[in-house]
């Protein structure tokens, strides 16, 4: 039992540690033990005596720790954490008055989200305590994780109570006088969490059939578990710590948590790392799922990544850019809009930050700085390159030297570009800001050194062609050897710059470019010098039989004098994939570098357009004039109808329709009832004043089903039928159908979202571009019959659980999914927590296995326990 003095002793300091206190009064600490003031001053001073205590010369006296003593933020453990003194405030502060609660220290549950550093936590908790003497410094801190044990209840039984219930060997007999740590406790199962509440509650372990028992009173339990797992231990816990998740910590703390970790990967490779602010503005705008871990695990990958191309070279530092990390963070950049304009302001003073590897320390790098070391490398480099390409001495050394003196003078050209001429926010939208930033610098210095003015088509192309290379994976030769030798041979200044150039890109944004890569960019340069004719667009015709196109051609030339117009007659009888071909070789050849217009009558010339335009480097632009469709049209209709006048007004409405782009395939609802047209009529009415969509509404009362088929495909010609809204569901051409009882069961305020197919209850996201995607994505599940039957099942759902968006979102992306992996055969994903799900959510479970019927019977599919399980921790956020 701990004597009177060491109360007073551990009450001062549980005082000035939890209250940030500069001393305390003898009063107070006589009121709050409920002692003799005079028997608490004689305390005091003997703790004064002992070099434990100070105290103020001021009245009333004050009594402190002594400096070296005093583990205030200066020198505590918890100033090991990043936020210690921002959102994990609150935190330590509990966490300081459970270590340091007179007598003996609480137990402790940390509650937290996975990877938010619950075990450092844990660990600088049990560091604190021995600091402060509440454990001696052998004092043990044994740690039980219970996700490493999640496939064997078995195993995680002998680790932690002993194996056959030995409870002299188990874990709390080796925390004895220390620290026993359980992590993910509420993973333990309720035999396993039935002992440690019995242990919360009599600081006894007790054997599975009761006949023994061993006391721990002397261990400290630090249990961790989900937020969700909290009320199955916070009612025989007395202090609750919970640790917040990286996204709701302040954006300052981020960037000072991501600097300490690149610090510690810097020390670990024992190498210098620089890394781009870029990719630190994306660390700090992604979303980690595993918090802190994730985090951690990512900047490890991305200098495991960097070091591999210097790890032939000690010498040599690493350089970590945004390509070392994987396409998610990089995404990150999009909402680079969001950072706090302090950091933002602290991450532009600089292109790089640099991580020294022998201290803890980093700052602001030189991002122009560029490797003495490697210049003879680099020169060695580019003489083999050269001499490999069959180059002769003389110009070898001729492109060298030239080259040399651009390394020397580099500095010299580091100077903004003109802006004025170009309109940098558009480019910035599709290039890398970088890039920009590194081709503007690289023209202001040829325009200096090499005398020449740059027009502003050199400065975008040259901006998109790198921005095409940081993506770009061609393995073929782009540029000829003959052409390489030519460049080089003729431009030695332009080749050199340019080999400048690509040094810069190589070390600043781990762009490695091939001599082709370097030839291409000096050809921008000496391309703006020699100032060739641009050429103009001409014109191509392509129509449908033999010689319409080439008598429109020898028409157009003839008339206008300009011989700019060509010709394609595409033969009714030739296969597509050869005409294709043909077209791409014709469009190559009459191209003048400005682009070919096509003008074409109908089928599939514009799909075979398309793909050209993606494989070729031309600009094409293309117009439909549908004259042969048109005349097809008239000739089948002469052939049906004896009057005149009927034809010619139907076929003035085609070419109405036609020339209409807003009507030209605008989506339509069609109202449908079995007989006459006042149904479908009145149907059509309630949606024209309700609904604020702007579709048009068609209403048909037709009970054939092959006129109301015919009816349909010819308003299709004009529009896209979003769906038909009836009494009754034609199943015509995927075309999905909404209940007309569906219609009136809901409130107007619903109507559009019930045309949208949405959920009723469901207000905040666009469901046409999820089913959008499943349109790209699926491809075996029916769209339009999802449309029909999925909104209904969720918003039944929706009746019996309260759920938040995200999860009815969560769940209807869920169960689309579902349907298709079940159509695509693929094996059933096991679900460990089945079992105990079932179990403990009987009601949840009947309930959710009606509820899927209609989806087993419209798709035809089985969903089995391990599915239903799956979407019970769906709706209860398990």
């Amino acid at each position: 039992m701990k004597t009177t003095k060491e109360l007073v002793y551990e009450f001062v300091q549980k005082e000035i540690y939890t209250k940030n206190e500069e001393g305390i009064e003898t009063k107070t600490v006589a009121d709050v033990l409920d002692m003799q003031r005079s028997n608490v001053s004689a305390l005091l001073n003997d703790l004064v005596k002992d070099g434990l205590l100070i105290k103020t010369n001021t009245r009333p006296v004050l009594y402190k720790l002594p400096h070296e003593n005093n583990n205030t933020e200066e020198n505590s453990a918890f100033t090991k954490l990043v936020g210690h003194d921002g959102s994990l405030k609150n935190a330590i502060q509990l966490a300081k008055a459970a270590v340091l609660y007179p007598r003996k220290s609480l137990n402790v549950l940390l509650a937290s989200k996975n990877g938010c550093g619950t075990t450092s936590f844990a660990y600088l908790m049990f560091q604190f305590a021995v600091e402060n003497r509440v454990f001696d410094e052998e004092a043990p801190f044994v740690k039980i994780n219970c996700r490493h044990y999640a496939k064997s209840i078995t195993m995680l039984s002998d680790e932690l109570f002993g194996k056959d219930d030995d409870l002299e060997t188990n874990s709390f007999a080796r925390a004895r006088g220390g620290v026993l740590f359980i992590d993910n406790v509420d993973m333990l199962d309720a035999k396993q969490q039935s002992r440690i509440l019995e242990l919360l509650d009599t600081g006894k372990l007790f054997s599975e059939d009761k006949s023994r028992s061993a006391d721990f009173s002397d261990v400290v339990l630090l249990l961790a578990c989900s937020p969700q797992g909290v009320s199955l231990f916070n009612r025989k816990i007395p202090v609750t710590i919970e640790l917040p998740e990286l996204k709701d910590r302040p954006m300052s703390e981020r960037l000072e948590l991501i600097n300490h970790l690149f610090t510690i990967e810097a020390m670990n490779s024992d190498c210098f790392i620089e890394v781009t602010t870029e990719a630190i503005k994306a660390l700090l705008l992604t979303e980690f799922a595993f918090n802190v871990k994730e985090l951690l695990l990512e900047i490890k990958a991305a200098c495991a990544n960097a070091y591999v191309r210097v790890v032939n070279d000690k010498e040599e530092d690493i350089h970590v850019c945004l390509n070392d990390f994987k396409g998610d963070i990089k995404k990150g950049l999009l909402n680079v809009k969001d950072l706090e304009p302090i950091v933002l302001s602290i991450l532009n003073i600089s292109d790089v930050m640099i991580y020294d590897k022998t201290a803890q320390s980093y700052k602001p790098g030189d991002g122009d700085k560029y490797h003495e070391d490697d210049l003879y490398a680099e020169i060695r480099k580019q003489y083999d390159e050269l001499t490999d390409r069959g180059i002769n001495s003389s110009s070898i050394e001729n492109v060298i030297n030239t080259h040399i003196q651009f390394l020397f003078k580099k500095y010299r050209y580091f100077h903004d570009f003109n802006n004025n001429a170009n309109d940098l926010d558009q480019l910035s939208k599709i290039v890398d800001h970088r890039i920009i930033r590194l081709v503007r610098k690289f023209l202001e210095g040829c325009k200096k050194d090499l005398g020449k003015e740059f027009k502003s088509n050199v400065f975008y192309g040259l901006c998109l062609h790198v921005n095409s290379l940081m993506t770009l994976n061609s393995s073929h030769q782009r540029v000829k050897n003959e052409q390489i030798v030519n460049i080089i041979q003729k431009y030695p200044q332009e080749y050199a710059a340019s080999t400048q150039f690509a040094d810069l890109l190589k070390h600043q944004l781990n762009l490695e470019l091939p001599i082709e890569e370097v030839i291409i960019v000096s050809m921008f340069l000496i391309e703006s010098d020699e100032n060739e004719n641009e050429g103009n667009p001409v014109l191509l015709y392509i129509l449908h039989g033999n010689g319409t196109a080439s008598s429109l051609r020898d028409v157009t030339n003839a008339l206008t004098q300009c011989n700019n117009a060509y010709s394609y007659d595409l033969k009714l009888e030739i296969e597509t994939q050869q005409a294709m071909q043909e077209i791409k070789t014709l469009i190559e050849k009459i191209d003048k570098g400005q682009g070919v217009i096509v003008i074409y009558d109908m089928g599939s010339i514009k799909t075979m357009i398309e793909t050209i335009a993606e494989e070729i480097d031309v600009k094409i632009r293309y117009m439909n004039i549908p004259i042969t469709l048109v005349g097809i049209d008239i000739a089948r209709k002469c052939s049906m109808e004896s009057d005149i006048d009927y034809v010619y007004h139907m076929a003035n409405l085609e070419i109405n329709k036609m020339s209409r782009n807003e009507e030209k395939h605008s989506d339509i609802v069609v109202t449908l009832c079995h007989t006459g047209e006042g149904g479908a009529l009145q149907l059509k009415r309630y949606i024209n004043q309700y609904s604020k969509l702007g579709m048009k509404v068609i209403p048909l009362a037709i009970s054939e089903r092959d006129k109301l088929l015919k009816e349909v495909i010819e308003l299709q010609r004009t529009y896209r039928i979003h769906t038909f809204v009836g009494t009754y569901d034609p199943k015509l051409l995927g075309i999905p159908f909404i209940s007309i009882g569906k219609i009136f069961e809901n409130s107007r305020e619903d109507l559009d979202r019930i045309l949208m197919f949405e959920p009723v209850k469901s207000n905040a996201i666009d469901y046409s571009e999820v089913y959008k995607y499943f349109e790209e994505q699926f491809k075996y599940v029916s769209v339009p019959k999802l449309k029909t039957i999925l909104p209904d099942v969720l918003d039944e759902f929706g009746v019996l659980y309260p759920m938040s968006e995200d999860q009815r979102v969560g769940l209807f992306m869920h169960l689309a999914c579902l349907i298709e992996r079940l159509l695509d055969g693929n094996a059933v994903v096991e679900n460990s927590e089945k079992s105990k799900i079932i179990g403990v959510f009987k009601d949840e479970y009947n309930s959710t296995r009606k509820l899927l019927r209609r989806l087993e019977k419209s798709f035809n599919i089985i969903i089995d326990d391990n599915e239903i399980a799956t979407i019970i921790m769906i709706i209860k956020k398990i």
